[in-house]
């Protein structure tokens, strides 16, 4: 039996993946849930989840403290046949190197993530073919920052340059926001902010295979991002996906077709995302790539014939399906954010529920919980059945005040 090690922020969804194509899965992650354990044979995460306190974050960033947990488990397990990685290393080419240095990793090379990455090109490549992008600036300065808000209307989007899942971001609507983020903001060169035209409209991604010179598309999803119900309303927070998108079939080939073109051009390969966000008059704007194993990953699987980690390994080895799956209804994929410091129960029995943390621990405002996966034969169904585990999850949270987690 082969070997993959999975490595990245959650990799629960990567690690049932190749647990059901048939390897023995070691596992890194940034947040050691429950159920992480029953795909894993072996794992290691950064984060310690005890009971009643919420888990002390590391003080290094995450691609590196990932890293060290790679070392770390490479020590008493190697060898190791495959490393795939999901979501924390986009923007540190240098970790994805060191990642290309301990073992065989099944995706991009650093050259090709960090070209999947660069603004400037991949918003080229979309207005090449087919799709627009919103007006964006890099700003280092308040100078900066002040004369790139001043070419667009508001509302605005303000975003760090390097991250993904749209954590970190503001939405500003006025200009007493405006104001109130420069004088609160600490500008830096090191960590430049885009300021970018907010695009009104359907958020959508599409997941496609690439060999290098070829490339198809296994599924276009509908976005969730920056839901008032999860408590971010005023960000652009991934907070999860409906697979496949419900849309008229010719912006479905249109998202496709602009999202292969583009892979065949960065040479991408294994699997790939593409994030966009479709306007009123149904153009859509590009907004960037994930260049590795996606978060949707699960969702797809549930209500598809395919093993997305067998097709990852395949397409880096020059091989692409010969068939597209064959859906049979639709996933909805909701993250459960907290929205006050609450205790977390036993989650475990409720259907649907994974990403499931330590019974008796803590999550602070904005700090994920867990996920809810739903299938039904529609996508309204689908989402219904998600939003009424969401509401029971909520109902059974225990608020603590602040009064009693200072004691």
């Amino acid at each position: 039996m082969d070997t993959v090690l999975v490595v990245g922020f959650n990799v629960r969804p990567l690690a049932r993946s190749a647990k059901k194509a048939g390897y023995r899965v070691l596992a890194i992650d940034y947040w050691g849930d429950m159920d992480l354990l029953q795909w894993a044979d072996a794992h290691l995460a950064i984060l310690e989840q005890q009971p009643d306190q919420r888990p002390d974050r590391p003080h290094h960033p995450t691609a590196e403290s990932l890293i060290v947990g790679v070392q770390q488990m490479l020590e008493t397990q190697d060898p190791v046949d495959y490393i795939l990685v999901s979501g924390g290393f986009d923007d540190h080419p240098d970790a994805w190197n060191q990642l290309h240095s301990l073992g065989r990793l099944v995706g991009n090379s650093s050259e090709t993530l960090q070209h999947s990455r660069d603004r400037e090109l991949t918003n080229r490549l979309a207005k090449r073919f087919g799709a627009d992008a919103p007006r964006s600036f890099e700003v280092k300065d308040e100078k900066e920052f002040q004369w790139g808000t001043n070419q667009l209307e508001l509302p605005i989007l303000i975003k760090p340059k390097y991250g993904s899942g749209g954590f970190h971001t503001r939405i500003i609507h006025t200009e007493q926001d405006l104001n109130r983020y420069r004088d609160r903001h600490r500008f830096s060169k090191d960590e430049p902010v885009l300021v970018q035209e907010l695009i009104q409209g359907n958020d959508v991604s599409v997941s496609l295979l690439g060999t290098g010179d070829s490339a198809i598309t296994l599924s276009v999803n509908r976005q969730l991002i920056g839901l008032p119900e999860l408590g971010k309303q005023k960000t652009k927070a991934y907070c999860g996906n409906v697979v496949p998108l419900d849309a008229p079939s010719e912006i479905i080939a249109q998202l496709a077709n602009t999202s292969e073109e583009i892979c065949r051009q960065l040479k991408l390969v294994g699997s790939n995302g593409f994030d966009y966000v479709v306007d009123n008059n149904g153009v859509p704007f590009f907004m960037e790539i994930n260049p590795r194993i996606q978060a949707t990953i699960e969702a797809l699987e549930l209500v598809s014939n395919i093993n997305v980690v067998n097709l990852h390994i395949d397409a880096w080895n020059g091989v692409l399906p010969k068939q597209l799956p064959n859906f049979k209804g639709y996933c909805t994929r909701i993250i459960v954010y907290a929205k006050t410091l609450v205790e977390i129960p036993n989650l475990s029995n409720i259907p649907g529920v994974v990403d499931i943390p330590l019974p008796g621990s803590h999550a602070e405002r904005g700090d994920p919980i867990c996920t809810v996966n739903h299938v039904a034969a529609s996508e309204a169904d689908a989402l219904k059945g998600a939003w009424e585990i969401v509401n029971t999850i909520y109902n059974f949270l225990t608020p603590i005040s602040s009064s009693s987690s200072n004691e």
